[in-house]
Parts: C-alpha cells; sequence; structure tokens
C-alpha cells in the first residue's frame, strides 16, 4: 500500500513541476540557513559544557564606556588577589592570558597557549590535582597535554626545551580556557613606581562558593574603590562563564552572537513562508482532485486511508527537500567553517541537521494535519453537494490568507533590509571627519633604531607621512582629563574630556580635517587647544574662540566629530592640544602615518619592513602596520555579513511568494477559463479581465503592508538605538517597498490573466 501511495505522490510532483521545484528549493534553502544558523548558536552557547562546575564560575569584566559592548575583558593585575580577600563568597579567583591558536614556528600546526597562576586550577579544574613548590622560577612552570606534546615535537622543537615540561590532563578545546600548553609564573610588577592597578594585561575569573547569591555579589562589584589604586571609583560585572565567549570574544568574529541570533529568526520566517507556500498550493490540489477523491471514497477508501495517501505525498516533498538541504549543506560547509570561525568537526553538525530535521518533519506533518483532513473531506462532500461560500467575502480564502502571510513576511524583510542598508550606508560611504583613505600607520613596538619620518617620505609611492605620539584609528591608547563647565547641575559641571596630542598644524592638513571655527594650534604653542562640536555643545556657547578650560588651555579652533571608535560608541568631547605641551615633541620612535598612492600599499608595506629589518636584527615584532580604511569596516563588518546574508533570505521569501501567486494565478485561470469566456461574449474587455483578478490580489497586498509597515518600524527602531548616528524612516521608503510589491505581485499575475483574458471565448467553451 504504501509504495502505491508513494507512486501516486510521485505522479503528482512530476504533474506540478513549477509547483514542485519551488517548494523543494524554497523548504531547502530554508532549512540550510536554519540549520547551520542554529548549530552555530548551540556551539557558542555550549562553551566549557564538559566542566560540571561551570555554573559556579564567572569572568569578572570591566565596565569600560569606551569599547563597544561597554566591557572590557582586561582587568587590573590585582584584582583577582583582592577578590579572594575582600569578599567571602569567592572561593578561588585566577588571573589568565589566553592566546588562542599559536602558531609553531613556520609549520601550519598551532596550539592553545594560556598564561596564569597557581590559582588557575582551583578555579576551573580542582579535580586535576597539581603541586607547585614554594617559590616559582622566575620563568614559570610550563605544563603541557600530550597532544600538544606531540604537536610540538612534530613542529621541531628541540627536545632540550622539551624535558622541562610537564604533562598535565587533556580537555576539550571547546572552553574558553582552552589549553595545549600552561605556563604558570610569578607575578612581577613591570615598574615599582606604579600600583598593581594600573596595569591591566590579564582576564579575571573567579569560582563562588555553592548557594551564593550572586546577585547580591554583583551588588558589591558595582562600585568598588581601592586605595593608592590611581583608578578612582570602578565598576565590575560578572559573566557566566557559559555565556563568556560570546559575551567578550577573546578573538575578532566575522558576525557577532546577537547578529547571528537575528539571521536564525530570518531563516525560520523563511521557513515558514516556504511551508505556508507549499501547504497553499498543495491544498488547492486536493481542490483540484476532489473527484478522485470522491471515487476512492465511493469504492471503500477510509478517511484514515486519504490522509495517509495525502501525508505522503507531503512528506515526499519534505524528505526530498531536507535531502536538498543535507546536499547544499555539505557543499556550503567550507564557506561556512571559514565564516563562522569554528573548531569544530564536521560529525558536529550533521548531528545538529539530523535533529532539525526529525523536529521539522514532526512539526510540519502537526502543521498540516487539520488543515488537510479538513480541506480533503470538504472536497469530498463539495463533489456531490456543490457551494457557492464565500469566506471573508472572497473565494479560496485559505489561499489569499497564505499569500498574504507570505506577502507580510517579504514585505517585512524588505523594509527592514532597506533600513539596515541605508544604516550601513550612512555608516561606510558618508564623511566620518577626516580622510581614511589610503593612510597606513606603522607603530615602531621593538626598534631599537626607528625609522625616521624623512626615510618613510623618501619611499617611492608614499606622497605624504607625519609623526604623532598615538595611534589615531583604532585608538590604542587615550587619556582624559576632567574640565569645569559654568552650567547644569553640580554633577554635570565636572566633564570628562578624551585628551588626544597632536603635531600642529601638519596633523589636520594631513587628515584633511576642516576648521569650523577658529584656526589650528601653531607647533611650538602650549596652553592652547581645539574642541570638536561634541565638546562645544557640552560648553554651550556659540563661538566657544578664546573661552579658557579649567583656567588652562585656551581654545583656538573647532573642528566635527571624529568618528575614531565604533559606531556603538558616543562621541566623546575631545580636546586637542600639542605634543610639545604633552612632554611628546621629540615623536621618533613613535607612529608614523603615511598617504600612499592607489595600488602601492603592498609595495610600501615591503619597503617598510625592509627598512626595519636593516635597523634591527630582531627576527619578529619590527613594525605593526594599521589600515585606516580597513580598521574602520571593521567595526562594521558583523553589520555587513548580516546584510548580505539578509538579502539573500529577503530575496528567497520574494521568489516563494512571486512563485506562489503565479502558480495560484495558474490555477484559478484554468477553473475560470468557462467564466472569462462568458463575460467576454457579455462585453467584458481585456481590462475589465484583468481588474477581477488583480483587485483581490492588490487587497491582499495592502493588508500585509498595513501590518509589516507598523512591526517593520518598532523592530528597525529598536535596532538603530544602538548606533550612535542613525537614518530616518521617511515617507518615500515605505511608499517605494508598497510600489515594489505591488510591481511584483502585478508582474506575478499579468502573463497568465493577460493570456486567459485574450483566448478565443468560443473555443474556450468549445473545450469545457
Amino acid at each position: 500500500m504504501l509504495i502505491h501511495y508513494l507512486k501516486i505522490a510521485f505522479r503528482n510532483l512530476l504533474k506540478y513541476k513549477t509547483q514542485t521545484i519551488v517548494s523543494i528549493a524554497s523548504l531547502a534553502i530554508g532549512f540550510t540557513a536554519f540549520s547551520f544558523t542554529m548549530s552555530w548558536i548551540r556551539y557558542e552557547m555550549g562553551y566549557d559544557s564538559h566542566n560540571p562546575d561551570r555554573d559556579r564560575i564567572y569572568m569578572v569584566a570591566k565596565v569600560d564606556e569606551k569599547r563597544a559592548g561597554g566591557l572590557s575583558n582586561l582587568v587590573p593585575d590585582a584584582l583577582a588577589e583582592y577578590l579572594k580577600k575582600t569578599f567571602p563568597e569567592v572561593e578561588a579567583a585566577t588571573l589568565v592570558r589566553s592566546y588562542p591558536n599559536m602558531q609553531v614556528k613556520d609549520s601550519l600546526v598551532s596550539i592553545h597557549f594560556l598564561e596564569t597562576d597557581t590559582a588557575f586550577f582551583n578555579v576551573f579544574y580542582p579535580d586535576i590535582p597539581v603541586l607547585f613548590p614554594e617559590s616559582l622560577p622566575d620563568n614559570g612552570i610550563t605544563f603541557i597535554t600530550s597532544s600538544g606534546y606531540q604537536t610540538l615535537k612534530q613542529s621541531g622543537l628541540p627536545d632540550s626545551l622539551l624535558i622541562n615540561y610537564k604533562l598535565i590532563s587533556e580537555k576539550t578545546f571547546h572552553s574558553n580556557v582552552a589549553y595545549d600548553e600552561i605556563n604558570i609564573r610569578p607575578y612581577k610588577l613591570p615598574d615599582e613606581r606604579y600600583s598593581p592597578w594600573v596595569y591591566h594585561s590579564k582576564s579575571a575569573f573567579i569560582r563562588v562558593y555553592p548557594g551564593i547569591k550572586i546577585d547580591a555579589l554583583q551588588q558589591k562589584l558595582d562600585s568598588v574603590e581601592v586605595v593608592n589604586s590611581m583608578q578612582g571609583l570602578m565598576s565590575y560585572k560578572l559573566i557566566p562563564l557559559k555565556e563568556v565567549h560570546y559575551t567578550i570574544p577573546d578573538a575578532e568574529t566575522n558576525i557577532k552572537f546577537n547578529h547571528l541570533r537575528v539571521f536564525a529568526g530570518v531563516a525560520l520566517l523563511v521557513i515558514l513562508c516556504a511551508l505556508f507556500n507549499y501547504v497553499m498550493l498543495f491544498i488547492n490540489r486536493i481542490k483540484i482532485r476532489s473527484r478522485e477523491l470522491a471515487l476512492r471514497k465511493v469504492s471503500g477508501s477510509g478517511t484514515v486511508q486519504l490522509l495517509a495517501l495525502l501525508l505522503c505525498e507531503f512528506m515526499l516533498i519534505l524528505l526530498l527537500s531536507l535531502f536538498i538541504g543535507g546536499v547544499l549543506t555539505e557543499l556550503l560547509f567550507p564557506a561556512f567553517s571559514k565564516l563562522s570561525q569554528i573548531e569544530a568537526a564536521k560529525t558536529y553538525f550533521a548531528r545538529e541537521m539530523l535533529l532539525y530535521a526529525i523536529g521539522l518533519i514532526i512539526v510540519s506533518g502537526l502543521f498540516v494535519f487539520i488543515p488537510i483532513r479538513y480541506f480533503m473531506r470538504r472536497s469530498v462532500r463539495e463533489n456531490i453537494q456543490p457551494e457557492t461560500k464565500r469566506y471573508l467575502g472572497f473565494k479560496n480564502s485559505f489561499t489569499l490568507i497564505s499569500i498574504g502571510l507570505q506577502l507580510l513576511i517579504g514585505v517585512l524583510l524588505i523594509l527592514c533590509t532597506s533600513v539596515f542598508f541605508q544604516q550601513m550606508w550612512l555608516l561606510n560611504r558618508t564623511d566620518i571627519g577626516f580622510n581614511r583613505y589610503n593612510v597606513n600607520q606603522v607603530v615602531m613596538r621593538a626598534l631599537h633604531d626607528p625609522i625616521l619620518l624623512e626615510e618613510v617620505k623618501s619611499i617611492p609611492g608614499i606622497e605624504d607621512a607625519i609623526y604623532f605620539p598615538q595611534a589615531f584609528l583604532p585608538t590604542l591608547s587615550s587619556a582624559s582629563t576632567e574640565v569645569s563647565i559654568d552650567k547644569g547641575t553640580p554633577s554635570e559641571r565636572i566633564q570628562d574630556f578624551e585628551l588626544f596630542n597632536v603635531q600642529s598644524p601638519d596633523f589636520f592638513e594631513f587628515f584633511g580635517i576642516k576648521i569650523l571655527q577658529g584656526r589650528t594650534m601653531n607647533e611650538n604653542e602650549t596652553q592652547v587647544c581645539v574642541i570638536n562640536e561634541t565638546a562645544k555643545r557640552i560648553i554651550g556657547k556659540e563661538n566657544p574662540i578664546g573661552e579658557k578650560l579649567n583656567d588652562h588651555w585656551t581654545i583656538v579652533g573647532v573642528i566635527p566629530d571624529l568618528h575614531v571608535q565604533s559606531p556603538l560608541l558616543p562621541i566623546k568631547p575631545t580636546l586637542y592640544r600639542t605634543s610639545k605641551e604633552a612632554g611628546n615633541e621629540n615623536m621618533e620612535g613613535q607612529t608614523i602615518a603615511y598617504k600612499y598612492m592607489k595600488d602601492f600599499r603592498e609595495k610600501t608595506e615591503q619597503t617598510i619592513e625592509e627598512l626595519a629589518g636593516k635597523k634591527d636584527n630582531m627576527p619578529y615584532n619590527r613594525v605593526h602596520f594599521e589600515n585606516m580604511e580597513d580598521v574602520y569596516s571593521k567595526y562594521t563588518k558583523s553589520e555587513r555579513w548580516l546584510l548580505v546574508l539578509l538579502g539573500v533570505m529577503t530575496a528567497v521569501t520574494i521568489l516563494i511568494a512571486v512563485f506562489g501567486i503565479y502558480s495560484m494565478i495558474t490555477l484559478a485561470c484554468s477553473q475560470r477559463r468557462k467564466e472569462v469566456a462568458i463575460r467576454k461574449v457579455n462585453g467584458a474587455k481585456v481590462k475589465e479581465v484583468l481588474a477581477l483578478f488583480f483587485r483581490q490580489y492588490f487587497a491582499v497586498t495592502i493588508a500585509a503592508c498595513m501590518v509589516a509597515f507598523p512591526v517593520g518600524v518598532y523592530v528597525m527602531q529598536r535596532w538603530l538605538e544602538q548606533y550612535t548616528r542613525r537614518v530616518s524612516m521617511e515617507w518615500w521608503l515605505f511608499a517605494g517597498v508598497f510600489v515594489l510589491v505591488a510591481a511584483i505581485v502585478f508582474a506575478s499575475i499579468i502573463f497568465r490573466v493577460w493570456k486567459a483574458a485574450n483566448e478565443n471565448p468560443a473555443e474556450v467553451v468549445k473545450s469545457e
């Protein structure tokens, strides 16, 4: 019996080739996107799941408004000891510096390296017995796993070095503190003149006692002040170990975790859209087969047998879609691995995909059982006693509702993607206050004999170059100062201004920074400054030229806000002063920025590397390059990837809706050929026949837009709140989306309706 049902199902799929191909392709694409994304999310949320005590382990992150997300994983070097001594809730505390995937020499093998202290195992793995001498040697003690040992041995590391390593138990690499090699060394203050609270080089993790109320501990950490720490009031946030990886990534990611969840929701919408489309087509095929179903009923087939016949056809489409989705998953896996940066075997994703496939089959079966049963029984009854009843004022209301849901999802995605595209254009293509194109920064970190400015200027392909004392984009180091303002409440009268040291006037000319008011500083001037527009607004004077800040700096100019940080961070009031006043008038050996001619970037970098090699015999870390355009584009890299993925899903959704409408209008034209012919005989014109069909779909389009527009506005307003510069959703955007969708709907039906309206009525009546 099952084989007989499969044969009938296969014949019906071949009979409606277009609908079958559309259904299979849309379900396969939606399933592939959803399974990849959900597997990715589950992987991100599964970090340290092998640790039975992970719910008692937390990262202590520093609240830092200067960073995107407002948190920093680097904390003062004295924090771990302070937490253990001060808070009785803390069982153990450690500081960790992780170097994930360090490449061994010039080979392709890599290891996970940790630098930490003796409390590491007490926090993460108290079950691993580790004994330490009373005093650690200056270079510490190095532990290594057996696989790490084999990796280092294969890389060519001499046995004279490996013999000093101690073996340690292995743990999974799916961890926030993955390790092949662990170096445990005593803490030494880099400069005895300063407090250990000044240096921020590691991440802090704590292990709390069982039953501790984390909310109470968090309240204590919201405000921490340590005497002689030189840090003032500090604030820290506890992050559960299982959330650390996606809350504060320790490496640059292509797509952020919250963007990943957005895409998972979109992929789910595509699956729903595909299911709506297929169920709609399937139900209408049931109506067409009403005589067949009635004859089967008369011939002795029961309701269960008829349902099994129809569900067999539905499941055949679903299984074919899942098979195509599996093929797509196999083909796209290399690209997905590169995008996700996940160190997981392909079997992990195969297992996840199988679970989602089983879930989709169960959910889809439950989803379609009731409508299939209802329309099957109704079709059999109508074959005996036809009905002319209309639902919601229209014939085929189920079809119109299904198309409306598809259009609703499509309009929502078009609107959101359009606003998102505008926002990305605003952030990446508009003026950010300075010229960032074809500009490199050279940071000389370890050169004993630094490269001179004139040497850089003489390199072929370099148009101009300047010194300045700190990296500009990105801001690798920054200073701040408190400025008194004569307005507002007492708490508002003290404002925190960013301090930036420049070599005037070369700095402003080099980066093409406009002077909005006043002038720039002269190179030998002191106690003068230039401020940005945000600082001007805080000061609250239309013309602040000549005003003094803290009775020290006289304002001589105003420049635009320079967007040198992530667009998620607000622009800080900034004060630009001369390098001479900052004590950095001799800037040799610091940062050099240079402009290069188009297509000369690689050549100039190679020449500077060779120049550094002649000046210093160090085999590595001579100079570090930062391309300003690349740095700024990294701020929105995750958004750009998300925009690409959303664009693909939006296109798929629109195609599903287009083919669904086309299939339904084709079916409607076939069923209403005699009606159209009789209307033409009675004097109806082609445009009236077109209006007959278009009226229903136009009403559905309006209804879909009326629901999608408010939802889209609400979603995108919440989304845009995170950016410091935001686009506004103008009326023309909604008008454009409506016109686009209406044009898509009209284009989907015009060909078939036009063909039906121009048929010879006599031939149609004869054929009927």
